[in-house]
């Protein structure tokens, strides 16, 4: 008995020890699986940092900054302008456009430079007054603190506000207007409002003109012009602008209405002999240049396609000068002549050659082969023109302009021979 129950203890302890041994085998699994989770250590998270610090886009969402490029699309626009305190800021209009009035707002907060403005009228500079003071720094919102108001020739209407910046950087050093003449005329008289402030046309009909106000700054009149002849120039041109309200044909009506509008019936007789005389004079040289079109040898260079050629046979007279010229286009496709085409002018050079000034010339009467305006490919449209002659300093000559629809801002010109210096 005493042999049994020492077998069975003996068994007994082979099968405890039996059942120890396996119990140590997941501990060193666990040991096993407890390695992976050390890389997850591994993980950047320093992203978040990246999206908290992009810079606020404020300063140039309400106006402009740098430089500004201004599609206009509409009659009355409003262009916002970034100003610094000791900046200033150069408008630039369109070639064949420019201010007729500018209004500007407070002196103390901007002030327009008038005498740039006499030296170049297709630009207008802008410098902040005294108390065109910078944001403070924890100003939230940007208000404009400056106006000017301008009006160009072709009664086209633009406000300027300027927002004062603290950084030098951000002001609008320079400004471009993009807009095309014709269509603002078209939206203007399609509304009824005044067109071609420089040709005195209100909606096709002559209007009573109005002193402009002592708070606007008329950019045409003569006071402004320093040179004698120049001024000289102006006031003969001013004197036939009561010429050239028909400019196709005359109507007793015209003649009527002339005769009876002022009370000098000599000189009213007077002028419209003279303007019977210019018609009769361009329709016959425009006979001419149709039926000679070999006199047209020497072109210009082709500029968006367009070349023009002025005859040497000129009618002169004591009255009134009538030139004849050719416009030829140079394309594979054809063109549309602006509206205002073409167009006479005044340049006045500087001793280098340096247009500084360009004044335009009253016509007293036009004839033109084709009056709609349109060139065909290889085409040509012959023009007769009757002015009076402006008298010229030495460093003024007189040019034709002429543009065409799709590069209205650089249209082609040619100096009339014999003509300044």
């Amino acid at each position: 008995m005493k042999v049994l129950l020492s077998i069975l203890a003996a068994l007994c302890i082979a099968v405890t020890a039996f059942a120890q041994e396996p119990t140590q085998s997941p501990t060193r699994t666990v040991a096993q699986r407890r390695c992976c989770p050390r890389r997850l250590p591994t993980r950047i998270t320093p992203q978040k940092n990246a999206t908290v610090s992009r810079p606020p886009a404020e300063s140039s969402s309400d106006f402009f900054v740098g430089e500004a490029r201004v599609d206009v699309t509409k009659d009355e626009t409003v262009v916002r302008l970034a100003m610094a305190q000791h900046g200033s800021v150069f408008i630039e209009l369109p070639a064949n456009d420019g201010p007729r009035y500018i209004v500007p707002g407070d002196p103390e907060m901007a002030t327009v430079d008038e005498k740039a403005l006499e030296k170049n009228k297709r630009a207008i500079v802008v410098r902040p007054g005294s108390l065109f003071l910078p944001p403070l720094p924890k100003a939230r919102a940007r208000m404009p603190a400056a106006t000017v108001t301008v009006q160009m020739r072709s009664g086209l209407v633009v406000t300027f506000l300027f927002y004062p910046v603290e950084n030098l950087a951000q002001n609008v050093h320079r400004c471009v207007l993009n807009y095309r003449r014709d269509e603002v005329v078209a939206r203007r008289r399609a509304a009824g409002l005044p067109v071609n402030l420089d040709d005195k046309e209100q909606g096709g009909e002559k209007p009573t003109v109005q002193p402009a106000a002592s708070t606007s700054i008329p950019v045409d009149t003569t006071t402004q012009i320093k040179d004698a002849n120049k001024a000289q120039s102006v006031t003969l041109s001013n004197s036939v602008s009561q010429l050239a309200d028909s400019r196709q044909a005359i109507s007793p009506t015209v003649s009527a209405e002339a005769k009876s509008d002022n009370s000098d019936p000599t000189a009213e007789k007077r002028k419209t002999k003279t303007l019977a005389k210019a018609v009769t004079s361009t329709r016959n040289a425009l006979k001419q240049a149709i039926k000679e079109p070999g006199q047209f040898k020497e072109w210009t260079e082709p500029k968006h396609g367009l070349a023009i050629s002025v005859s040497k046979k000129r009618h002169a007279s004591p009255d009134f000068t009538v030139i004849t010229f050719a416009v030829r286009n140079m394309n594979i496709d054809p063109l549309k002549l602006t509206s205002e085409t073409p167009d006479l002018f005044v340049e006045m050079l500087d001793p280098q050659g340096t247009s500084v000034n360009i004044e335009p010339i009253k016509k007293l009467h036009t004839e033109v082969s084709d009056v709609s305006g349109a060139i065909p490919a290889g085409g040509t449209v012959y023009y007769s023109m009757a002015y009076v002659s402006p008298i010229l300093g030495v460093h003024q000559q007189v040019k034709i302009v002429v543009g065409q629809t799709n590069a209205a801002d650089e249209p082609v010109s040619v100096k009339l021979a014999n003509s300044g210096k």
